[in-house]
């Protein structure tokens, strides 16, 4: 990678995150942009579901209702995740197809990310295929999406994510959590904020983040807005994000 295009923070509601996410991997498709890096947060916090998922058998949709928490589905693969404005950063990276494995293409582009987290004194590690994880809990889980030459790679840091909500809104297997060896659902994941005893500052954690992911390809990344075209990809996809054919049904025209 020689060039990498830096979009600085969005805060936005899901539909159009995640119509941005796909604008940008379009617009790669197209021979349009540059590598593209970025960093959002959800505003509402808001629940995506992966894209092979069945809506009624992961999230409880009145309890998202009564916390007032939309939820949307992705593009991309993966399971449920709870974008919490208040305690969860997303990443969003898209650039060439890599040549490897799938695993070793999430683990290359999350590397800055590992990075980032041992900065803080925490003994983070890669668990295959997918995902991050400190104190062999679950703090970092990332999915993917192949265009026709891009890659889209996307995925959540939780430094102070509300693990007591999401617990309530997910719907848990019993028997699948006893087959892991836990009794609970917080014996799987963790924050930063409960590894740290201490809440981190969520610019100055994206801004370690950037510079590492600088530092890994060895790039300056060059700051830059969404592009005309990439803003009517937007307009576009926002209807699909919005749509309950897609969120429900992954229908759409």
């Amino acid at each position: 990678m020689k060039e990498l295009r830096y979009i600085p923070v969005i805060e936005a509601p899901a539909h159009e995150q995640m119509a941005i996410d796909e604008s940008l991997l379009r617009s790669y498709d197209d021979g349009d942009s540059l590598p593209t890096l970025r960093f959002f947060r959800f505003k509402p916090s808001a629940i995506t579901v992966g894209y092979s998922q069945e809506i009624d058998k992961v999230i409880d949709t009145e309890k998202c209702e009564g916390y007032d928490i939309p939820f949307v589905r992705r593009i991309t693969g993966g399971g449920t995740v709870y974008h919490d404005y208040h305690g969860e950063i997303t990443y969003s990276i898209v650039t060439d197809q890599y040549d490897g494995s799938i695993q070793e293409s999430f683990e290359y582009l999350l590397n800055p990310i590992i990075e980032t987290l041992k900065e803080y004194g925490l003994n983070a590690t890669f668990k295959p295929y997918n995902d991050i994880l400190v104190s062999r809990r679950k703090v970092s889980g990332s999915a993917q999406r192949r265009g026709k030459k891009g890659l889209l790679q996307h995925g959540t840091l939780m430094y102070a994510t509300d693990l007591e909500i999401l617990s309530d809104i997910l719907l848990l297997d019993e028997e699948k959590l006893k087959a892991k060896g836990v009794n609970s659902f917080f014996e799987l994941v963790t924050t930063m904020e409960k590894e740290l005893s201490t809440k981190p500052e969520p610019n100055e954690l994206i801004g370690k983040m950037k510079n590492n992911y600088e530092n890994y390809f060895g790039i300056q990344v060059e700051k830059s807005e969404l592009s005309e075209k990439e803003e009517k990809y937007v307009e576009e996809l926002k209807e699909k994000y919005k749509s309950s054919e897609w969120t429900y049904n992954k229908n759409w025209k």
